[in-house]
């Protein structure tokens, strides 16, 4: 099962376009059920200041990657989430720089009937403390909008995002070395020991969580993420004890 679902998810991923690709197609399709004013231009703008492909938290690797979790779970029948589209936004939005996510939100909702609700929803999951990078254990707070928004996004929903960052750790060993290798291309101005130990410090505060994913459409990727974790960190002390002592 969960082999097939990650061939489904990239497949779904590597068949995308430019600038993008699955991550792309997830914004169109949202802002046009939304009706969006602006949205090319907001586009842009998230292409521009996007990461290098060379990197993970680019468009078309870590947000393509969450985005067809995603597309591929609603392929799958999974119940949909409060505002299906402001969801998609929010997954697209989550490693753009925080000022333009609240410039782009207040742009493109402003004409929208519920406007505030959708804003409010978007900003919860994306302020919350539980949706946050633990694959590289970035924070997504956005400054001057307050964390955890009570009432701005179900439970359920916030979870589900959530799980959707973490999705990456349960994915087949190629996949996850390929992830991992772009993770280091995003320190690189770390020298390799401060990395390794740095790295070996985020994953074991992952491999402590009591629980990496907390919906049921996940639950049976937990093992397998928890495989990957460890392997890594068996690799990254390899790698500290084969280094030469000075």
């Amino acid at each position: 099962m969960g082999g097939e679902f990650f061939l489904m998810m990239m497949m779904y991923k590597i068949s995308g376009e430019r600038e993008g690709c699955a991550a792309s197609r997830m914004w169109r399709s949202a802002c046009g059920t939304l009706v969006c004013p602006g949205a090319d231009e907001a586009w842009k703008q998230i292409v521009d200041t996007s990461a290098s492909d060379s990197v993970w938290h680019s468009l078309r690797n870590c947000v393509a990657y969450q985005a067809g979790v995603w597309q591929n779970l609603l392929i799958k029948g999974i119940p949909d989430v409060m505002h299906s589209a402001a969801f998609k936004l929010a997954i697209v939005l989550r490693h753009t720089p925080s000022e333009l996510t609240v410039g782009l939100l207040a742009d493109m909702l402003h004409l929208h009937p519920q406007s505030q609700d959708l804003t409010a929803y978007v900003l919860a999951l994306l302020t919350d403390d539980e949706a946050w990078c633990g694959s590289c254990g970035a924070s997504a707070g956005i400054p001057g909008v307050a964390g955890g928004m009570g009432g701005g996004a179900p439970l359920r929903d916030l979870q589900l995002f959530g799980d959707c960052e973490l999705a990456v750790l349960a994915s087949s060993r190629e996949e996850y070395d390929a992830h991992a290798k772009l993770v280091r291309a995003e320190y690189n101005n770390l020298t390799h020991h401060n990395y390794v130990e740095l790295r070996i410090k985020v994953l074991n505060q992952l491999a402590q969580i009591p629980k990496l994913y907390h919906t049921p459409e996940f639950e049976c990727f937990e093992a397998i993420a928890r495989e990957n974790i460890e392997r890594e960190i068996c690799t990254l002390r390899e790698h500290l004890h084969s280094e030469p002592h000075e």
